[in-house]
C-alpha cells in the first residue's frame, strides 16, 4: 500500500463523486484512494480522470480489471493488494507508463510473459501471492528497481535464477522452502 516518490502536496480524492464534481469545476484529479470500498468491479466513470496519475484500489472483492482501464494512460501507479486476484490482470500490461504495481496479498498464481510490455515499471510488488512461475522475460525490464517478492514460497534455485536475472535489482524474498 506504498506508493513510491509521490509529491507530498498531492490532492488525494476518495470518492468518485468528489472528484467528478472537482472536474466539472476545472480542478485536475491526479490521485484517487478506492481503498476499502469493497469493490467487485471497477466503475466506469474512472474513465473521466483522464490525468489520473496515482490509483489505490486495495482492500476491495477485485478479481479482474476491465479492459478499459488502459484507456487511463497517465497512470503512473495502482495499489491492488488484499483483493482477489488469482490471474495477472491484462489490462495492466497495456500500460507502459506505469512505473508501480503492488498486487500483493492475492491469489496469483504466475507472472505472465508479457511482463516486459508495462516498460518503465520501476517498483513491481507481488508478495503474498502463491507464484510458482518466474519468466525470463523480467529481465527485460530495463527500469525495474525493486520486485517484492516476500512471502511468496520459492526454492533456493529459483531464488538464485532471479538473482541472475536480476543482478541490479532489489529483490526480497522470504527463506527458501524445501517445497
Amino acid at each position: 500500500e506504498v506508493i513510491q516518490n509521490a509529491p507530498s502536496d498531492l490532492v488525494w480524492f476518495d470518492d468518485i463523486e468528489e472528484a467528478s464534481k472537482a472536474v466539472m469545476e476545472g480542478d485536475i484529479v491526479f490521485a484517487l484512494d478506492l481503498s476499502r470500498n469493497r469493490l467487485h468491479e471497477l466503475p466506469e466513470e474512472l474513465l473521466q480522470f483522464q490525468d489520473l496519475q496515482f490509483l489505490l484500489l486495495n482492500r476491495n472483492k477485485l478479481e479482474s480489471l476491465p479492459s478499459w482501464l488502459s484507456q487511463l494512460t497517465q497512470l503512473k501507479a495502482i495499489v491492488l493488494d488484499h483483493n482477489r486476484f488469482y490471474d495477472f490482470p491484462e489490462a495492466l500490461l497495456d500500460m507502459p507508463n506505469l512505473e508501480q504495481l503492488s498486487i500483493g496479498e492475492n491469489f496469483l498464481r504466475g507472472i505472465p510473459l508479457d511482463i516486459d510490455h508495462i516498460a518503465n515499471l520501476q517498483y513491481l510488488s507481488l508478495w503474498g501471492n502463491v507464484l510458482a512461475s518466474f519468466p525470463a522475460s523480467l529481465g527485460d525490464l530495463q527500469n525495474l528497481k525493486v520486485l517484492d517478492l516476500l512471502h511468496n514460497e520459492m526454492t533456493a534455485n529459483e531464488q538464485d535464477m532471479l538473482r541472475t536475472l536480476l543482478p541490479e535489482v532489489q529483490i526480497n524474498m522470504s527463506q527458501p522452502c524445501n517445497c
